[in-house]
């Protein structure tokens, strides 16, 4: 037997009709109605389909009549009889909206029926509900096929073939809306490209279309809360508020008992009911099914729902999870009780990093009940800060945040069950901030100190705040004074004993300062665990932040590349850049560190071409920034983009652009660098190195290259006191170079082994082997000059070779991936997984997406290997030579 089942609207009939015109096997199909719930009525059109395979089938039942048999049973066994004698070939009968079938008798009929089906017969069986058949028995016995939502679900290419058939052209951002609108509903895909015919932007009205539109409205009244008893539609409209749902949260908002249950029907009915765990604790609805509840709701019992909201909010607050409970709160229009939850939980969110979730909620509620509460005042000022740097930029704006705070202190509109002891240190906090908005690091950290100096061992929420904010911003200081260990000091005074806690709740604020002193310290291993240990994190929180989530893939794609993990650092940039793109918020920085991570994964497999196009695409997305702060946003963005530039074009020897950089930036080999040099001043400094270096070469100047030599022997004491190993192996690869232009091969290769050797334990490749040519030449005679191990060698030099180009996906080369359709990055990772033995759960928090993603990944894996199952696709892969 093969059942399909799933919700009305994902095209069962459509696919059955279509693929009966195509087979070659004899089809008997019989299309279910409510009426063929009289047995007399459903055996005698059974029987009457298949005497179209041959006239003698069924002899003994005719029309409506009950032939002279004592039972059903002697009927079906006869016309059994005459199919297992009569069928010379495989034959499939369909049986079609078996759903409307609720008799028992009629159902142990069909049972019947499958217990002695003939060996030529094949029983099909489309339906919205699960059939009340021994399925669990014939999973057993590997009797059953079974195609679900899943799978009949619409991916990308069906959904653009779908569009293109109704006559109808959308933007790539459009087309990728309407599939995530619908998640791969056909009929909801079908109304709304109806809608969509005639509109300019279907874009925009795709962001905004949703339950409340028409033709969804009366599909879902009529085609399925229409079909439901009046408990099961009071059930989904008291529910369909909420995001997600489970048993007791149900219970609370209904006032009722049996949710739990109540649930688990509507899922075996296939009401638009999905499991968000492998336990089916948690359920949601399918999201445009919800909003069409909602919009019902609304129109016909709009009263109801701020009492509905509250009780989810109750209920949340009594489970301890204030964030759920404020938000609900807010929805119920309950401002009051929102704050006051906020004030709970503001810290939390501090700790973890979560600032767009704190401005989400600040911007809620009025100014009235910001300013009566130190805690949320002293947060908005935190978020409006730094959401809006030119809040900070200048000195007008400072006094006027600190003459409000100090407005604060004195006229005691604060409750004074805050402690009054721990307001002092505020100021001074302020203040901080402001200086560091504005460029003058000393003076912010001695105002961060000073805080520090006046801190209270109150253990208020306030306290807290203050606590994380202060160590957050001295962190943040010192790392950009150039003090890397001041600032891992601070951060690590955090946690317990002074070492990192992934577990506790300032390990993800404190995570991407982290993850810059590890890169500069060249510490590659401790830097990988660290990305390991957030995105593990980011996976078991319900809420996490998808721009922290998009700044840690862009940073860890970055680390892939560094060791030569090409195909994962494609990926990760991808999809640093596409929840970026998703937010639709102006993060420049990040998309393009994600774009020179693809440039260069692109320069690594030898296409410089899409190289330099990602960098330009990554040039015209700076420049079109759409923030009142761009200059100060997008400032150090732009620096970096013209230095990749440079990098790119000094690998292809157009010495030509460096040079004009080179003018416009007025650097100079001997300018007098102070201790504490920044990150980006770094960066110039070492492309003008690469400049001389390659001016020497190039043009045979042996004066560019002393100037070089002179350049890297001012940055090498800075990154030795700084203890910046990162920057230290950059500096001597240079030098090394260096030396080998002015023919000092000898002295080039005792500066290179020693740096080889400490490299090898941290596992760097790129940082040798973008080097080209000239470091090729030295890994040749490095043997004798190093202790890093033959393998490493060889690993670098197998780097310097440019791989193959693959395909649009960068999984692997051709020669290993013989598909027709090759895996994607993504795919290439889900199958790694699956033949780990995880469960698609596992997987989902093993790679940070929803359990519905990895579901349609499995389904494109099975079908670009063409087998079944799990199972086969491991061992097919193998044969492939994919795993």
């Amino acid at each position: 037997m093969t059942l399909c089942s799933a919700p009305a609207g994902f095209g069962k009939t459509t696919l059955l009709a279509e693929w009966a015109a195509a087979t070659t096997f004899p089809v008997v199909w019989l299309s279910c109605e409510e009426a063929d719930n009289d047995p007399v009525r459903f055996l005698s059109y059974l029987q009457a389909a298949l005497t179209r395979l041959d006239i003698r089938i069924g002899t003994l039942v005719q029309g409506d009549q009950w032939t002279p048999i004592p039972s059903w049973k002697q009927a079906m066994t006869h016309l059994l009889n005459d199919l297992a004698r009569l069928l010379q070939q495989d034959t499939v009968m369909i049986l079609d909206d078996y759903y409307l079938l609720t008799s028992e008798t009629v159902h142990a009929l069909v049972q019947f029926l499958l217990d002695h089906l003939p060996a030529r017969l094949h029983l099909i069986i489309a339906t919205r509900v699960d059939p009340p058949l021994p399925l669990a028995r014939l999973r057993a016995r590997n009797q059953v096929s079974e195609l679900r939502t899943g799978d009949l679900c619409f991916v990308s290419s069906e959904v653009e073939a779908f569009v293109h058939t109704v006559n109808l052209t959308l933007s790539n951002e459009a087309m990728h809306l309407l599939e995530e609108r619908t998640e791969g509903w056909i009929a909801g895909i079908q109304l709304l490209t109806l809608a969509l015919h005639g509109r300019a932007d279907a874009a925009r009205f795709l962001r905004q279309a949703g339950g409340t539109y028409r033709f969804l409205r009366e599909y879902v009244s009529e085609e399925i809360l229409g079909q439901q008893s009046a408990e099961t539609q009071h059930f989904l409209l008291s529910t369909c508020l909420l995001r997600r749902l489970c048993g007791p949260l149900c219970d609370a908002v209904l006032g009722e008992v049996g949710s739990k249950d109540r649930l688990a029907q509507l899922r075996t009915a296939n009401l638009f009911v999905s499991a968000l765990d492998e336990t089916e604790t948690w359920y949601r609805y399918h999201p445009f099914f919800a909003e069409a509840l909602s919009a019902h709701l609304r129109e016909r019992e709009p009263e109801r729902i701020p009492e509905l909201y509250r009780r989810a909010s109750l209920w949340y607050e009594e489970q301890h999870q204030e964030e759920e409970a404020c938000a609900y709160a807010l929805l119920a229009g309950d401002q009051p009780r929102a704050a006051a939850l906020l004030e709970r939980l503001l810290p939390q969110l501090f700790e973890q990093g979560e600032f767009l979730h704190m401005r989400t909620f600040l911007s809620q509620l009025p100014p009235a009940l910001i300013t009566d509460s130190p805690l949320l005042s002293l947060t908005s000022i935190w978020v409006q800060g730094f959401d809006h740097l030119p809040l900070f930029n200048s000195e007008q704006s400072v006094k006027m945040l600190t003459s409000h705070l100090k407005e604060q202190i004195q006229i005691q509109r604060w409750d004074d069950s805050v402690g009054f002891a721990e307001r002092p240190e505020v100021l001074p906090l302020l203040q901080a901030w402001a200086a560091m908005a504005q460029g003058d690091t000393e003076r912010s950290i001695t105002l961060a100190q000073q805080a520090r100096a006046l801190h209270s061992p109150a253990e208020s929420a306030l306290s807290r705040f203050i606590v994380a904010g202060r160590q957050m911003t001295l962190g943040v200081l010192y790392r950009a004074h150039g003090d890397l260990e001041s600032a891992e000091q601070v951060l690590l005074k955090a946690f317990p004993m002074g070492r990192v806690c992934t577990d506790h709740p300032q390990f993800l604020s404190t995570a991407p300062t982290l993850a810059e002193i590890y890169e500069a310290q060249g510490q590659l291993r401790a830097l990988g665990q660290l990305y390991t240990d957030v995105l593990q994190q980011l996976a078991q929180r319900e809420n996490s932040s998808s721009l922290y989530l998009a700044l840690m893939q862009a940073r860890q794609a970055s680390l892939f590349y560094e060791w030569n993990q090409l195909a994962e650092a494609e990926a990760c940039a991808q999809q640093a850049r596409e929840l970026v793109q998703r937010l639709k918020l102006p993060l420049p920085t990040m998309l393009l560190l994600s774009s020179w991570v693809q440039a260069r994964v692109a320069g690594a497999l030898g296409d410089i071409d899409q190289a330099r196009q990602l960098l330009t695409q990554a040039a015209f997305e700076l420049a079109t920034v759409p923030h009142p702060s761009e200059p100060l946003l997008t400032h150090a963005g732009k620096r970096s983009m013209e230095m990749f530039s440079v990098r790119l074009a000094l690998t292809q020897g157009q010495l030509a652009q460096a040079e004009h950089w080179e003018a416009r930036r007025t650097l100079r080999f001997d300018d007098r660098l102070l201790s504490a040099l920044s990150r980006y001043d770094y960066l110039e400094y070492v492309t003008l190195a690469r400049i001389l270096l390659a001016r020497g070469r190039l043009q045979r100047k042996p004066v560019a290259l002393k100037e070089a030599l002179m350049l890297l022997d001012q940055l090498r004491p800075i990154a030795v006191r700084r203890n910046l190993a990162g920057w230290f192996r950059e500096i001597q690869i240079l030098t090394a170079l260096v030396m080998l232009a002015q023919g000092q091969t000898r002295q080039a290769l005792f500066t290179l082994g020693p740096v080889l050797a400490r490299a090898e334990s941290e596992g760097y490749v790129r940082l040798f082997a973008d080097e080209g040519k000239e470091m090729a030449h030295l890994l040749t005679q490095i043997a004798p000059f190093t202790s890093a191990s033959p393998g490493y060698i060889q690993l670098l030099q197998a780097a310097l070779v440019p791989m193959p180009q693959a395909p649009a996906a960068l999984s692997l080369p051709p020669s290993r991936q013989s598909l027709p359709d090759p895996l994607s990055p993504r795919e290439q990772e889900v199958l790694q997984l699956v033949a780990l033995g995880l469960s698609n759960q596992e997987i989902a928090d093993r790679l940070v997406i929803s359990l519905h993603t990895v579901k349609l990944h499995v389904k494109h894996l099975l079908a670009k290997l063409a087998v079944i199952n799990r199972t086969q696709a491991v061992a097919r892969a193998r044969e492939l030579h994919l795993l």
